[in-house]
């Protein structure tokens, strides 16, 4: 009996113990997993803390190399003072303000940042409301231009060219609605006082010169009344040659006397000389046209007024059958690398030519040596039975694009 009890005892102990191991292996193997679990929490947070260290860098870059940025557009804008920048939100309320503005305006940007700037506005362009309408262009357009007098902090009234534009978050794509409105402008006073005073010398300067040209004409009258008949007859061709180099100074003063369009020389002398311009064709067969310095337009104004008063007088003009045929293009059959413009002239339903005349008055000695002394222009004058046929060549000038023109004198 007591070996059955100490059997069983024993047998107890043995389940006993593989109970506590089986326990033991099971607590031990939970805390292998916690281990390994917070060995992989531990590695998570230590890969977030490095990418949020990482993250913290490159914010703390990104910050450094945007004040670098805004540090630098300070410096531009502040270094551009000859130029007023500022920006506005939608209302026109100033949100920046540079030194030009500072130094142009008058306004500092503790003063002005948060105010209208309508206030740099005169009075009448606020009235007609000006402001408004410039910032609506600058929206619909994407830029809005302006030349006008503004107003400076006391009152002083200056003249600025200036440009208006929407103001865009490069951020936001190319559909992003504006901000507000940059604006950028200049003083350009002294330029315009200097246009004005120049517009006025040249105005004093071009009455002068007509007062001059219509002394001229009148001592030439005067001159000749009881005179000869040749003297009278020259005294009226004298006249009409003032009046030709009248109207090419017209021509000049409306361009400034910066030059004039070679077929506006044309028309201006051809209109005034031929009563029957239908019997006149004028053509300009290049799409170009040509502006000659002003020595060389008054020259050519003359020149053509001589064959169109030989027309008139002698040629076909003479006749009612006769007409006359001008035709402005351009040649370089000359070699040169620039184009030659050409006046060509042909008279066709006058009186037979014979050949040149026998005694050289002024305007033909001045078509023959007078263009090439004065201007450098090329004569080439052909006494052809059916008509007279004259070519000019002008040497190369400034061109500008202009439509093909076809038509009457």
């Amino acid at each position: 009996m007591n070996a059955d009890k100490l059997t069983r005892e024993r047998t107890d102990n043995t389940a006993d113990g593989r109970q506590a191991k089986s326990a033991a292996a099971a607590v031990e193997a939970q805390h292998d997993r916690h281990i390994a679990v917070g060995r992989a929490n531990l590695a998570a947070s230590e890969a977030d803390n490095e990418a949020l260290r990482s993250a913290n860098v490159a914010l703390i870059e990104s910050r450094a190399a945007l004040r670098e940025r805004d540090e630098r557009l300070r410096l531009i804008l502040d270094s551009a003072t000859e130029y007023a920048i500022f920006t506005t939100d939608l209302d026109r309320r100033v949100t920046s303000w540079n030194a030009g503005a500072e130094r142009l305006l008058g306004w500092t940007g503790t003063e002005i940042i948060g105010r209208s700037a309508d206030l740099i506005f005169t009075p009448e362009d606020r009235a007609a409301g000006v402001p408004e309408r410039e910032a609506e262009t600058a929206l619909a357009q994407g830029r809005a231009e302006n030349e006008r007098w503004h107003l400076r902090r006391d009152g002083a009234r200056f003249w600025a060219s200036g440009l208006s534009m929407p103001l865009l978050d490069p951020a936001a794509g190319p559909h992003a609605l504006p901000l507000g409105l940059l604006a950028v402008m200049r003083d350009q006073t002294e330029r315009r006082r200097a246009e004005q005073r120049r517009v006025l010398l040249t105005n004093e300067l071009n009455h002068r010169v007509k007062n001059t040209l219509a002394v001229v004409q009148s001592l030439t009258s005067l001159g000749a009344r009881g005179a000869s008949p040749a003297l009278s007859a020259f005294a009226m061709a004298f006249q009409r040659r003032i009046l030709a180099l009248a109207r090419a100074h017209d021509l000049l003063t409306r361009g400034d006397w910066t030059g004039a369009p070679l077929d506006g020389v044309v028309r201006a002398v051809l209109a005034p000389l031929l009563m029957d311009s239908d019997r006149v064709d004028l053509f300009a067969s290049e799409a170009t046209k040509v502006f000659l310095p002003p020595g060389a337009a008054l020259t050519l104004a003359m020149a053509v007024h001589e064959l169109a008063t030989n027309a008139v007088r002698h040629g076909a003009l003479s006749r009612p059958s006769g007409r006359v045929r001008v035709v402005l293009r351009a040649t370089n059959d000359g070699g040169d690398a620039e184009p030659w413009e050409v006046v060509e002239w042909v008279e066709r339903g006058g009186p037979p030519v014979a050949g040149p005349p026998a005694q050289r008055g002024f305007g033909l000695r001045l078509l023959e040596r007078g263009l090439a002394l004065q201007s450098g222009i090329k004569t080439d004058i052909r006494f052809a039975p059916e008509g007279l046929h004259c070519i000019l060549r002008l040497p190369p000038h400034p061109r500008v694009a202009l439509g093909r023109r076809t038509g009457n004198a």
